[in-house]
């Protein structure tokens, strides 16, 4: 049994789908409480949607109305068909279900694919919703059995909360490569010719949902101050809140105000397939992020042999691994100094595109093969990620 108030766009809701997939494969019954449909086609998928009387894009109180209603259903559906397990994808969830754990006495593991914190923190909010932020937090791990995290940092960190329950396993489920075929080198001059872009330019790429935490606007104004004849930048992707909304104009904005207006392309959302070929149409995939679990979309760019540049942070240290491929992303003049080298020295850039193949191997694996097999067995996946297997 698991719980999902509402799906977004994003890769922690997509490893939501495919772990979801991964039972039904497995032909398991699946009870999933949500506000909203989760639509999928299964007899095995028994979907449980709660109807408010207010529109649940109201977000504050549609969290609110979760943590009263959502621990009551979750024990009812829990005792009426038997729950032989919990899955919980974040503290939240996992505080939600505690009750029905402890009640039932059924096994509980927690995916964290992200940062622990669900959402309840909010910049200037008062002591009090920080104060039951933290419990809340505390309480969904402890009640948890295993705690997959989704990078070595989110592991430790979660290690350091709970302290010395031993008995709590904390292992790490590392996102994968998405499976995606080799796109012809045509898609090149498709892309080109899409938003007119000369058939010389080169291309930067940036992709995910945006929100301040993708640090887009430290890649704008690096963008004027790159060496590279004909650059131009292609920013995939759209934010999921009215707070993001926001931040893609002040983006458009800042582009007008820098004079790169004509050589930055916002593209919006777009389908996996039609999000490949404008990877496989670029020359260089970079993430400024300030904060990640674990990106999907980099591993897409590195999966389709497309080089990449990222933060030195949790989530895509995991990833890239190497000090060449990463940098500081509040230093805009270290992200100019390493795009302008890539652009100008072949040597350097190929060294860029050898280093992200040899981590793709770390990558490739059956995530949803995987998931199942520690959600349900013990865990067979110990270690860093910059290990190669």
């Amino acid at each position: 049994m698991t719980a999902m108030y509402t799906l977004r766009k994003g890769g922690a809701y997509d490893r939501f789908l495919m772990m979801l997939e991964a039972f039904l494969e497995r032909d398991c019954e699946i009870h999933c409480v949500s506000l909203t449909p989760i639509r999928i086609r299964n007899p095995l998928f028994k979907n449980h949607v709660i109807h408010l009387p207010f529109h649940s894009d109201d977000h504050t109180l549609a969290k609110i109305s979760v943590l009263f209603l959502f621990p009551f259903y979750t024990l009812l559906i829990g005792w009426r068909e038997k729950i032989d397990l919990f899955v919980a994808f974040n503290t939240l969830y996992a505080f939600i279900q505690a009750m029905s754990k402890w009640i039932l006495r059924r096994p509980m593991v927690t995916l964290i694919r992200g940062d622990f914190s669900f959402g309840l923190r909010m910049q200037d909010s008062f002591k009090g919703f920080q104060w039951l932020n933290k419990a809340l937090e505390y309480l969904g791990l402890i009640a948890s059995d295993r705690i997959l995290a989704v990078n070595a940092a989110t592991q430790e960190r979660i290690k350091e909360v709970i302290g010395d329950r031993k008995s709590i396993d904390v292992e790490i489920l590392f996102n994968n490569i998405p499976v995606s075929n080799h796109l012809s080198s045509i898609e090149r001059m498709k892309i080109r010719n899409r938003y007119d872009i000369p058939g010389d330019a080169k291309i930067l790429v940036t992709a995910g949902v945006l929100n301040r935490g993708k640090n887009i606007e430290l890649l704008l104004s690096s963008l004027p101050k790159i060496k590279a004849i004909n650059l131009f930048l292609l920013v995939i992707g759209e934010g999921s809140t009215k707070e993001d909304t926001s931040y893609l104009a002040h983006l458009k904005g800042m582009t007008e105000k820098l004079g790169i207006k004509e050589r930055v392309v916002f593209t919006g959302w777009l389908p996996k397939i039609e999000l490949w070929k404008m990877l496989r149409g670029s020359d260089l995939f970079l993430l400024p992020s300030l904060n990640e679990g674990m990106p999907n979309a980099l591993l897409e760019a590195i999966g389709l042999d497309l080089p990449c540049l990222g933060s030195r942070i949790p989530g895509i240290k995991d990833i890239l691994c190497h000090d060449e491929l990463m940098f500081d992303p509040l230093d805009k003049e270290v992200i100019v100094e390493k795009v302008s080298h890539f652009f100008s020295n072949d040597k350097y850039s190929n060294h860029v595109l050898k280093l992200c193949q040899e981590r793709k191997k770390t990558f490739s694996f059956d995530w949803k093969e995987r998931a199942f097999q520690m959600v349900t067995q013990r865990p067979f996946y110990r270690g860093n990620a910059c290990q190669s297997r």
